[in-house]
């Protein structure tokens, strides 16, 4: 109940805000699941930007909070959501994906999302080298 209780203390604009997000996150996670990444890339361009005053961290707060709500949600997952609703109001971001070791040495792949040169989702304490750049 806690999760609800939350959702109703919100204020109209803030429940909108976090609706329209989980959309895009369940729509990107489903896209995941069933299509090729080159055909998700292409879905990226698709965006028509809105004339918004949202500020970017109120975007990120969106996507951080509806990320914890959405079964096997991925880092992946969470920067194509913060790219889609960023680009949406009008917001340039870069998706990066990098690679790297575990702790215990093993591979391991990461995404995250950089907005004016800082990381503003998918923070990592480990340090990943980018083989991939998706922007506007």
């Amino acid at each position: 109940m806690t999760v609800i209780n939350n959702f109703i203390r919100l204020s109209g604009n803030d429940k909108k805000l976090i609706l329209n997000t989980l959309l895009v996150m369940v729509k990107f996670r489903l896209m995941l699941w069933i299509m090729p990444f080159s055909r998700i890339q292409k879905s990226l361009s698709a965006v028509n930007p809105i004339k918004s005053n949202i500020p970017v961290s109120k975007l990120v707060w969106a996507v951080k909070m509806t990320s914890h709500h959405i079964p096997c949600s991925t880092c992946l997952t969470n920067a194509l959501t913060g790219y889609s609703v960023l680009s949406k109001h009008g917001y340039p971001s870069m998706i990066k994906i990098g690679v790297g070791k575990s702790f215990e040495g093993e591979f391991e792949a990461h995404a995250w999302l950089e907005y004016a040169g800082e990381v503003v989702i998918g923070e990592s304490e480990k340090e990943y080298i980018p083989i991939l750049d998706l922007k506007q």
